[in-house]
């Protein structure tokens, strides 16, 4: 639940949502949400959920893209993009290696 947890402050952080407005949203006591958002606390899936649906679309959008970059393996990313993402990809690995090369 630990990437959770972090992708879910990701999301408060990016969005500028404060805890008490989602907890206002989603009737998930405010305590109970800053135990989580520290790492104190385990929520239940259900109330995990409701937390989420709560927030407005684009915060869901992010949560659930972010999520499937996530699990994604980097052979099933490679597989779905075009030669142009692929190339451009490339491209931008080669400049981060000559940049490490530099700096050794």
């Amino acid at each position: 639940m630990n990437w959770h947890r972090e992708l879910f402050n990701d999301v408060l952080s990016r969005f500028r949502y404060s805890a008490k407005q989602v907890s206002i949203w989603s009737g998930v006591h405010e305590s109970r949400l800053s135990r989580f958002r520290n790492g104190k606390l385990d929520l239940e899936a259900g109330e995990f959920f409701r937390l989420l649906e709560s927030m407005p679309q684009e915060a869901q959008n992010y949560f659930w893209t972010q999520k499937k970059l996530h699990e994604s393996s980097l052979e099933q990313m490679v597989t779905v993009m075009t030669p142009a993402q692929l190339s451009q990809l490339l491209v931008m690995i080669a400049g981060n290696l000559s940049k490490s090369d530099v700096s050794n």
